[in-house]
């Protein structure tokens, strides 16, 4: 069965499944017949209505794509040639866009019959096809038109309703927002009027209802020159006689007394904050309200306030109007219309309890904490709700900071306003994730979200986004008549910077510069330069942070980072440009981390190295924003920046992008001193390897080394064979390993290199390991672990550690090594090494198998297969992948071993190679032996001799037992018998290596007998 739905963006299912169709006039065409579902359209009609230039269009044209639309379909006989023209076999009910007019029908004729709650959930079934635009891939021709038109009303009329159906099952407010968005949009459809008024008298607001009727009559009046219909006059009257028939909580009783404004627009989100708000005044007398600039401080208090109706009333007084020297008892007399001075203010709340909400205290907060200190104790059945910036600094004040909406809030009030400014807009499958991307890159202020979605009457979501590295100029709103710091973001969050001393603007402009929030020392370092002295910062935050312009974090360590939002940032950093310092100011910023780097490159091997951790991982952002500004600014020590960083990079095994680090670093300073240049690409080179890219790798080494030949440092050429080392392993070149680490190891026992010999005997005994000679692997190791305690090389004794383990598992000692094991990935896990992680858990899965524990191995290397794959480490997700389908071939589920071998082998070619990429292949051939011998035979032959002239023993190893199993199967027991002898002498060193060999060897064995 063929569905098409072509409401929002096309999407084809046949049977189910989903088909994809070429874009363009491809789709147009089958846009232009599903909307005639089955019925035929002439050639002429097709080319007249979808082509520009018709006249010069042939029917060769529209028979291509007729022709591609039908290859799209697998069936050409979905789009059948009929009566001049072509007919899509389709059912109507199957097109979205027919079915919904439908649906429309049977919404109007049960809500007409009395049936609200069929009628509503028929037209919420019906709106649930519609998407955002109608017919977007229909093209823009002028056939389009009369369809849009038709389906727009459709979805108006569906609208309509359902929320009359719910009105009619008894809603109130939690229809409001929605019918007031509606009216706005359609002002002269007096059923949605009414379904508003109703819902508003029900929600307890007599007066707002009676208002609302008022604006629909003058509406009509002064559009159409009409009275509202009989309909409408009628429900005024019930509303004003709050008629029982109108239902309502309250059987419609009038608000109390006050000054609340009816407010236009229903508060989205904040169920928390009103319900925990409400609490806090009804239990105590002064509550305050603070948050950042745009965080709806306002309207949530104006919202707490709605619910409360004491006796007295509930008072709004907006202050931001006055300037610092105004008068704040004048500014609340008047609008309560008290003459008489403060005195009388205060006989006025002496009576039933009131409320007091003093709106927007920052700038005159003295005034307004003095007044309300007043008041509070001459009338105490008075309460205020204050909101501000920073605290009034009263006794017995409560302070609520009020958050950044949540991002399933801040998605929702996106859409509710972006739906006022284009009708029929909704958040869905095609536009959700950029709608939460503009909201969080706003921060969740619930003004710029607002801001930003009334630019939705001429731009896209997607514009929207991609212009959001201009944010004051986009987010700003020159159609409304609100005051200017509620038209813009930058006016309003201006107000708040205006009122800061100089310094505290310093502040801001130096906190603009830290990308991912700054620590206090970094703080006081970028301050300097901009001459604030180190000893007011701490002054300074806490000024700032009382403002809610600063947050104020402490880690793990007890220290505390200072942190911006978003747009707060980038006003700030407009600032620090417009005062000509921000590249004081960045400069300062990098240096910081310079000497960040270069304490890190002298302490990261050794007990230092958890800080030097910490400072990466929670700076990452910085550490980058740094290297991008010096690269254009100060070349030199952008590299400083990466080569003091690169081993702590290697330790938290950030291979993919600490070498791509490193490596920008040295081609933005083009020419380097030679030692510089070498350090450098050492270091990238070592990352490289640990990532996988291994032709990259050898291409940095080989540099390195020919740069370190020319210098008289025979320290710096005995770190590039020790680099060169570990990328032989990762080629798979064991005997090369040994004899790197050795070269390195002789200069750095006679230079008494502590780390460095240890690192080069673990190198060393990896290589030994790979050759099956344990003997030698273990007294590597144990002098690596002599060398490593002492120096307290967390990092390096987890490896030494995860050594020993694949010792003991070399020796079929398979309890210690799967206590190692467990013990190093554990370890590594706390210290948050997570390639260490990967590697330990690919070996402890291979342990666990050979312990007869398959079962455990499985999930033990999904979880390598995982944290390899968190920490970028690609090369350890193909080791843990090879062992995978090993186990999986011996329980006999060839096809998924075949497929992760497959997934390997990909990797290792892209990759240029690495420790397992024949071993890979020498199991994708055996594999593949069961079912091709002949075409496997001499594949394997080859792969036997690369193996053996590698010195890749456990690939040979695998090449050999297939050949040995293909000959005795074949009834060849002579050639049997040669690859057996020839695997002998591997199997008594590399046993553990393979797959059950006694089970296979026997197997081999009964069949050459």
């Amino acid at each position: 069965m063929l569905t098409v739905a072509v409401l929002g963006p096309v999407r084809v299912h046949r049977d189910g499944q989903p088909v994809p169709v070429p874009a363009g006039k491809t789709t147009e065409v089958l846009v232009r017949l599903a909307l005639e579902a089955g019925r035929p359209v002439r050639a002429e009609r097709i080319i007249e209505d979808l082509w520009t230039d018709a006249a010069a269009t042939g029917r060769n044209t529209l028979q291509s794509k007729v022709s591609q639309l039908r290859r799209a379909l697998g069936d050409a006989g979905l789009v059948a040639a009929a009566a001049g023209g072509y007919a899509l076999a389709v059912d109507a009910a199957q097109v979205d866009a027919l079915a919904v007019a439908r649906l429309a029908e049977s919404a109007a004729a049960a809500r007409r019959n009395g049936d609200a709650q069929a009628a509503a959930d028929t037209a919420t079934e019906a709106l649930a096809l519609f998407g955002g635009d109608v017919l977007p891939d229909a093209g823009d021709g002028d056939w389009v038109r009369p369809y849009r038109a038709r389906l727009e009303e459709v979805r108006l009329g569906l609208l309509e309703d359902r929320v009359a159906a719910l009105v009619a099952l008894g809603a109130g407010a939690d229809v409001l927002g929605e019918l007031e968005g509606l009216v706005e949009l359609h002002p002269l459809r007096e059923g949605l009027w009414s379904s508003l008024i109703t819902a508003l008298y029900r929600a307890g607001r007599q007066a707002d209802a009676l208002a609302a009727y008022g604006r629909v009559r003058g509406r009509l009046a002064d559009e159409l020159g009409l009275d509202p219909g009989p309909a409408l006059r009628a429900l005024e009257e019930q509303v004003l006689r709050q008629s029982p028939a109108l239902g309502g909580d309250d059987g419609g009783a009038p608000l109390g007394v006050g000054n609340l404004p009816g407010l236009v627009s229903e508060l989205v989100g904040r169920v928390d904050e009103l319900a925990e708000l409400c609490g806090l005044v009804r239990r105590h007398r002064l509550v305050t309200v603070v948050g950042p600039a745009g965080v709806g401080k306002t309207r949530t208090a104006i919202e707490v306030a709605r619910g409360l109706d004491p006796p007295g009333g509930v008072w709004l007084v907006r202050l931001d109007g006055l300037d610092a020297a105004a008068s704040v008892p004048r500014a609340v007399a008047e609008t309560l219309h008290v003459a008489g001075g403060e005195a009388m203010l205060a006989e006025r709340f002496a009576g039933g309890e009131s409320l007091l909400l003093l709106d927007n205290c920052e700038h005159v907060v003295d005034g307004a904490a003095a007044l309300v200190g007043r008041l509070l104790d001459s009338a105490p059945q008075l309460r205020v709700l204050a909101t501000s910036q920073l605290p009034l600094g009263l006794d017995g004040e409560v302070v609520h900071t009020l958050p950044p909406l949540s991002p399933a809030d801040a998605t929702a009030l996106f859409a509710a306003r972006a739906a006022r400014m284009r009708r029929g807009f909704t958040v869905g499958p095609a536009n959700a994730a950029t709608v939460e991307e503009v909201c969080r890159a706003l921060d969740g202020l619930p003004l710029a979200i607002e801001l930003a979605a009334t630019r939705l009457k001429s731009l896209s979501v997607q514009e929207i986004a991609r212009r959001l590295d201009d944010r004051f100029a986009l987010l700003r709103d020159p159609t409304s008549r609100a005051a200017e710091r509620r038209r813009t973001l930058a006016a309003a969050i201006g107000w708040s910077y205006d009122l800061l001393f100089p310094d505290d603007q310093r502040g801001l402009w130096a906190l603009s510069t830290f990308a991912g929030g700054a620590p206090l020392d970094a703080a006081e370092h970028v301050l300097a330069a901009l001459d604030v002295p180190p000893e007011s910062t701490v002054d300074l935050a806490g000024r700032l942070a009382d403002r809610c312009l600063v947050s104020v974090a402490e880690g793990a360590d007890g220290a505390v980072r200072y942190r911006l939002l978003d747009s707060i940032r980038a006003f700030a950093r407009a600032r620090l440009a417009d005062a000509d310092l921000e590249d004081t100011a960045c400069a300062a910023h990098a240096g910081w981390f310079a000497a960040a780097a270069d304490r890190c490159a002298a302490t990261v091997r050794g007990p230092g190295q958890a800080a030097c951790l910490d400072v990466v991982r929670a700076d990452r952002a910085d550490i980058d924003a740094a290297l991008a500004w010096c690269a254009g600014h100060d070349p030199a020590l952008g590299v400083r920046i990466g080569v003091g960083f690169g081993w702590t990079w290697v330790v938290l095994g950030d291979g993919v992008a600490g070498a791509a680090r490193v490596r920008d670093a040295v081609a933005a300073a083009g020419t380097l001193p030679p030692a510089v240049a070498a350090e450098a690409l050492l270091l990238a080179g070592w990352l490289e390897a640990s990532a996988g890219d291994v032709s990259r790798a050898e291409s940095d080494l080989d540099r390195a080394l020919a740069i370190a030949a020319g210098l008289d440092d025979e320290r710096l050429r005995a770190d590039g064979r020790r680099h060169l080392a570990f990328l032989r392993i990762q080629q798979g070149r064991p005997r090369d390993v040994l004899a790197e680490a050795a070269a390195s190891l002789e200069v750095c026992r006679r230079l008494g290199r502590v780390w460095e010999t240890a690192a080069g005997l673990l190198l060393s005994a990896y290589g030994s390991i790979m050759l099956g000679d344990t003997a030698a692997a273990r007294r590597a190791a144990e002098e690596a672990v002599a060398l490593l305690e002492p120096i307290d090389d967390s990092w390096g004794q987890v490896h030494a550690q995860g050594m020993l383990g694949a010792i003991a598992q070399a020796e079929h000692r398979f309890d210690d090594a799967v206590a190692a094991l467990s013990a190093a990935v554990a370890e590594s896990d706390r210290l948050g090494f997570l390639g260490q992680a990967a590697l330990h858990l690919t070996r402890l899965g291979r342990v666990e198998q050979q312990r007869g524990d398959p079962d455990a191995a499985v999930g033990t290397l999904h979880r390598a297969i995982a944290a390899a794959r968190r920490s970028g480490d690609l090369r350890i997700a193909a080791t843990a992948r090879i062992i995978l389908a090993r186990i999986l071939r011996s329980a006999g589920d060839d096809v998924a071993a075949l497929a992760l071998l497959e997934q390997a082998d990909r990797w290792y070619r892209v990759a240029g190679g690495g420790d397992d990429a024949l071993l890979t292949r020498c199991l994708i051939a055996s594999l593949t032996a069961r079912t091709d011998p002949a075409g496997a035979r001499p594949l394997l032959d080859r792969l036997a001799g690369e193996a053996r002239d590698a010195g890749a023993a456990e690939a040979e190893l695998v090449a050999l037992d297939a050949l040995a199993r293909l000959a005795a199967e074949a009834g060849d027991a002579d050639a049997a018998r040669r690859q057996l002898d020839a695997a002998d002498a591997l199997h008594g060193r590399l046993r553990h290596l393979v797959d059950d060999p006694d089970r296979l060897d026997a197997a081999i064995a009964r069949q050459v007998r």
